[in-house]
């Protein structure tokens, strides 16, 4: 389980509402994500190594009114994956009922996610819920742009890894979606992945980059309404298990579905 925590902080998904005043809104969401790994570790001597899984993750958002914004919520209602995964399956059966905080600024981005109950579980696939939101603006037309930059770190000390990610944002056009017009918004992601994580054979130092595009759709009201994304990441591995670096490379992608 090497690249555990940094598959969990690579992994995207998405889920939003429409920010309003009054009374707690709540919206339930479906996440697939496919990851895919290979390992080049001929020059270590243990040729190449390849790893894929699927997980279906089932959430429910609260969005309350707050100072400057809106406070949200988020519930774990259920997490699997498929028997593939390098997390157990009682990891993510553990997880169910996991709640996280964060808040909804007016502009329609979200801030990290805090886990309120800090359980082995809610930590273990807390990366995997780390990106899941997009920018989600209000009152977007066609042929808007916008851009935002983020860095986030998961673990600490010597256990972590750091995502650095330029991601832009561009309204293309519009279509109906679930009977309502939805506007459709092209997203590109260029990121930097650096830090290093504990491994049997000694300290693993974590680097490179990686891109990848999108596409969700927005209502008029400015309610997400689901989207898809993949992502590649080229990065390497470099410690005392192998005399050079180690090429990897991660595909992941991701759909979005809003549930009734």
């Amino acid at each position: 389980m090497m690249l555990a925590r940094l598959v969990g902080t690579a992994a995207l998904a998405a889920a939003a509402l429409t920010p309003h005043h009054g009374a707690p809104a709540t919206a339930r969401y479906r996440i697939d994500q496919t990851l895919t790994q290979h390992i080049d570790a001929s020059s270590a001597g243990k040729g190449s190594q390849s790893l894929s899984f699927s997980t279906s993750s089932f959430l429910t958002l609260t969005f309350t009114d707050s100072a400057g914004g809106r406070s949200v919520k988020l519930i774990v209602d259920s997490m699997t994956a498929d028997t593939s995964a390098p997390i157990p399956s009682a990891v993510f059966d553990s997880a169910r009922g996991a709640e996280f905080h964060a808040f909804l600024s007016p502009a329609g981005k979200l801030s990290d996610l805090e886990a309120v109950s800090a359980s082995p579980a809610a930590y273990r696939v807390q990366g995997f819920l780390s990106d899941f939101f997009p920018w989600v603006k209000v009152g977007v037309k066609n042929g808007d742009r916008w851009a935002d930059t983020s860095a986030k770190t998961t673990g600490d000390g010597t256990d972590s890894v750091t995502v650095r990610r330029i991601s832009s944002y561009r309204v293309v056009g519009s279509e109906m979606r679930d009977s309502r017009k939805a506007m459709r918004i092209a997203s590109e992601y260029n990121s930097t992945v650096a830090g290093s994580q504990p491994t049997p054979n000694g300290p693993a130092r974590i680097e490179g980059t990686g891109k990848g595009t999108g596409t969700y759709f927005v209502s008029r009201e400015g309610a997400y309404m689901g989207g898809e994304w993949e992502l590649q990441s080229s990065l390497t591995i470099s410690g005392a298990f192998s005399d050079e670096p180690l090429p990897i490379t991660i595909t992941q992608s991701t759909k979005v579905t809003a549930l009734p």
